[in-house]
């Protein structure tokens, strides 16, 4: 049985269409379909029902799922076992949150390029909530985020602490009291640019909002855009420290002492265990030394205690 019918076969029943099991695979339309004939002739049932709405697996489809998914993963393995890591191939899908993408995701790719060049890589850059649910749904393979997820079928690995801190321009920092350490009260008298309201950043922020009537929150998915709104003086951001180095060596922006510390931001990696991916598994342990280098290279105030 050829192991790249299977391989068709498991991208249809995960993206519910041919055509986008076509794509993710870099074939035709034909191709697939053909390689689902051939199993279903192999098997003597139907796999698919096809609907004017996509594809939905059969009764027997849904039985053969999961076995066709350990024999891509054992096959992926017996690669591995035999130190083949040229002949690892297929696309990796993984999501990051933003702060992952402006420090050290770069580097983390080179690394799993330089190791496994015949895998591609297809990125997500969102908000923790959305990979989350990607994840879970199975559109992605692994992501790095900022909570853990809580289903036994995932696997959740700490990477790192990154330190937050209110960051904001020059020219706002000085309409704050001008004594060494601030309150959040103090922080609250002038705009605050914040993530999403569902974001574990965002409930740092809620806190310690209690008694503030002026509070006045902008709420942001973008990094980047928070990163420039804050050096335009629009408000004061809570950011990862990590970030915004180089603005604050060229005095873009400048960090308030501010009581309470804000919480530090976790990263997580998390992968799914079924179906598992070798390449996903690499890929952290990658991750893990990659986030360590880039510390490494930022001042002792990064990582968080």
């Amino acid at each position: 049985m050829n192991v790249r019918f299977l391989e068709a076969f498991v991208w249809v029943a995960k993206l519910g269409s041919f055509k986008a099991a076509a794509e993710k695979m870099h074939t035709t339309q034909a191709g697939i379909s053909s390689r689902i004939a051939t199993l279903e002739e192999q098997f003597g049932v139907r796999l698919f029902d096809r609907e004017h709405r996509g594809v939905l697996l059969t009764y027997h489809g849904t039985e053969l799922l999961p076995y066709a998914e350990r024999m891509l993963e054992l096959q992926a393995r017996m690669v591995a076992a035999m130190g083949q890591t040229d002949a690892f191939s297929g696309m990796l899908r993984i999501g990051v949150i933003e702060t992952v993408a402006h420090t050290w995701l770069p580097d983390l790719f080179s690394r799993f390029a330089e190791k496994y060049p015949n895998a591609t890589l297809e990125l997500v850059s969102d908000i923790t909530p959305r990979l989350r649910d990607d994840l879970l749904r199975g559109t992605l393979d692994c992501a790095i985020l900022s909570e853990e997820i809580t289903p036994g079928f995932i696997d959740n690995r700490r990477i790192a602490n990154l330190a937050m801190r209110w960051a904001t321009s020059p020219s706002l920092a000085l309409k704050f009291p001008s004594r060494s350490l601030l309150s959040f009260a103090d922080i609250a008298e002038q705009p605050i640019i914040s993530f999403n309201r569902e974001s574990s950043v965002y409930r740092n922020i809620a806190q310690n909002a209690g008694g503030c009537a002026n509070l006045r929150v902008s709420y942001f998915s973008s990094l980047g855009a928070m990163i420039d709104l804050a050096r335009t003086g629009f408000g004061t951001a809570l950011l990862p420290l990590a970030v915004i180095q180089q603005d604050l060596r060229q005095g873009k922006l400048v960090v308030l002492d501010v009581d309470p510390v804000p919480i530090a931001l976790p990263l997580v990696a998390s992968m799914r265990l079924e179906p598992a991916s070798p390449l996903a598994e690499a890929l952290i342990t990658m991750a893990q030394a990659a986030c360590e280098q880039f510390i490494a290279t930022c001042r002792d105030d990064v990582l968080a205690p």
